[in-house]
């Protein structure tokens, strides 16, 4: 039996491809859980669809009476490992390059103190560290 609905479809392939089909259910009941956390999030994303209620309900449903449960259940698969690393390398270099962005200390040319530093003692510091001192009123 075929069946043209998407939901349907995604689970026909799941299965026919090896994977568990209740992972469908798993992905769905995390949207809701993360629709929870942040109201609007997903429901921007998936706003011509049913809710994830209806959706989750749909799925379990079909999932108990089309499909058959497969003694076993492909669990991963090289290229799956291939992608997550990737992604997992995509995301490391991002974060690495936030960090590099932020305030600096910005000196004054030649003569080590830092801009705006009204003090008439023109000798640099010796190590070259900013110090914060008071003005007076």
């Amino acid at each position: 039996m075929f069946f043209y609905d998407p939901v349907v479809l995604g689970l026909q392939y799941l299965y026919k491809a090896g994977y568990d089909p209740t992972a469908f259910v798993d992905f769905f009941e995390r949207m809701e859980a993360m629709e929870k956390r942040k109201p609007g999030t997903v429901s921007q994303l998936f706003r011509s669809h049913p809710n994830m209620a209806t959706r989750i309900k749909f799925t379990q449903k079909n999932v108990q009476e089309l499909l058959n449960a497969q003694p076993q259940y492909v669990v991963t698969t090289s290229e799956f490992q291939e992608v997550t690393q990737q992604l997992a390398r995509m995301v490391n270099a991002r974060k690495g390059t936030s960090e590099k962005t932020g305030p600096t200390l910005r000196r004054s040319p030649g003569n080590g103190r830092t801009q705006g530093d009204d003090s008439d003692n023109s000798k640099p510091d010796q190590d070259e560290r900013p110090t914060l001192k008071r003005r007076n009123p």
